[in-house]
């Protein structure tokens, strides 16, 4: 699909597809896992613990985009590019952003806590349990490290370890009846191990360790710079993912909050795909960018009609089968969710073309129209939360999702000018999915 000459332009497909396909493995895996735990744990704790279980969730996934700042395709570009710093001076610098930033939002969220629920202490821990992963998640410099060389499957044996080892403890907390509070720091537990096990393989990678990173000052200027667009963007990003959980909470019942979760879990449990796709291509997309236009736009249009393709599909078949996997999965203590769950899916489409399409923002260095895109979106899903919640409950917060992708993901780039080339080759690649000899031309070398 994408190469840096036609010569190679195959050759440099499969190993991104080969690199991906680590990714997919990764989290078929989980999927596969929580068939047996995760919808064990939804029946044991039924849907109005499940439902508290997993708004512990809601404050630190907001939070992650600061903690995170923005730093993640902006640190691979430049690992790639090897520019002015050495890779070791990108990695030191962007761990210790990371680290600073992860501390400062684990205060806040403390904080925050304890003011806006004093009067439930479980909950408190509960949240402060899940927000252990926004400290751990400055040790991910090494995934992007691994991304840059096409390296994901060091990044998923990490993972895949410390999952496993986590789903064998929530196995025993289940088995043994254990309270809401344990299931909780279960969070805390994978992401310290995740965290430990990235750092060893890195370290026997040769002529590699952790102890030869750097700490540059006017690099870290430069990421900040570069980046702060972005983070604000990933924070709007998360608020609108996640306030329509939030605002169930507080508008509806811990009951339509429970179920809106559980369809949730059958909703953007796909997104992975669109990210794993993106990153194991966008290596070469930034190299084609630099050496030939004309490829880079080819290569772009085909993954946004590859992403166009699966989301759809998969949008496709989760609303003939949502009644049946719902009751499947769930029972009939969580009657109502296959409705939730045909609404959520097609927000898919929106995710998957948007996540493709951010990278192109990124390499023109148009971060702010992204900014502006989100905050819209964002500001859009929480006025029809607020519309649409008291009487709909939780479909409502389904179709208040849809809207709010559809506007910020694909809408808006017609109605920004310089944005314009993007929802243009959106709009070619929904078309372009469904052409005949769509699959073929993927890897189909260039004359």
């Amino acid at each position: 699909m994408i190469g840096l000459s036609p010569q190679n332009l195959s050759t440099t497909a499969r190993k991104a597809f080969a690199n991906a396909g680590w990714v997919f493995f990764d989290r078929i895996f989980r999927m596969a896992t929580a068939l047996l735990v995760g919808v064990w744990s939804a029946r044991y704790l039924g849907p109005a613990q499940f439902g508290l279980l997993n708004f512990a969730n809601v404050f630190p996934t907001v939070l992650t985009s600061l903690a995170g700042l923005g730093l993640a395709n902006i640190l691979i570009t430049e690992i790639v590019r090897k520019d002015t710093f050495s890779e070791e001076q990108l990695l030191g610098t962007g761990f210790i952003l990371r680290l600073v930033a992860g501390v400062v939002s684990l205060l806040i969220i403390t904080v925050s806590v304890r003011i806006l629920y004093s009067d439930q202490p479980v909950l408190q821990a509960m949240i402060l349990f899940t927000s252990s992963v926004l400290v751990c998640q400055s040790v991910d410099v090494i995934d992007l490290h691994f991304q840059s060389r096409v390296k994901s499957r060091l990044s998923v044996i990490a993972k895949s370890i410390a999952f496993v080892l986590s789903t064998g403890l929530r196995v025993y907390f289940l088995a043994n009846q254990f309270s809401l509070l344990a299931f909780s720091s279960i969070v805390f537990v994978e992401a310290t191990l995740s965290a430990l096990i990235l750092i060893v393989i890195y370290n026997r990678e040769d002529g590699q360790h952790i102890r030869q990173w750097r700490f540059s000052k006017p690099l870290a200027i430069r990421l900040l710079q570069m980046a702060w667009p972005i983070m604000i963007s990933d924070f709007f990003i998360f608020l609108y993912m996640r306030s329509d959980q939030f605002l169930l909470k507080e508008l509806a019942s811990d009951l339509e909050l429970g179920k809106y979760t559980a369809a949730l879990r059958l909703s953007e449990v796909w997104y992975f795909i669109a990210t794993a796709i993106t990153s194991s291509f966008y290596p070469s997309i930034v190299k084609l960018k630099n050496q030939d236009e004309a490829a880079f736009q080819r290569a772009f249009r085909k993954l946004l009609a590859l992403l166009s393709f699966i989301s759809i599909l998969i949008a496709v078949f989760i609303s003939f089968t949502a009644p049946f996997l719902t009751q499947l999965l769930y029972g009939q203590q969580y009657s109502g969710a296959d409705r939730i769950l045909i609404i959520h899916i097609w927000s898919a489409v929106f995710v998957f073309t948007g996540v493709g399409s951010s990278y192109w923002f990124i390499l023109h260095n148009k971060q702010r129209i992204l900014l502006l895109k989100t905050v819209a979106g964002a500001v859009l899903n929480i006025v029809l939360n607020l519309v649409l919640v008291p009487d709909y409950g939780a479909v409502g917060a389904s179709i208040a999702t849809l809207l709010a992708y559809m506007m910020s993901s694909y809408l808006m780039n017609y109605f920004v000018k310089e944005a314009r080339p993007v929802f243009f080759a959106q709009s070619v690649a929904f078309v372009d999915a469904f052409k005949i000899n769509f699959i073929r031309s993927l890897l189909k070398r260039d004359e």
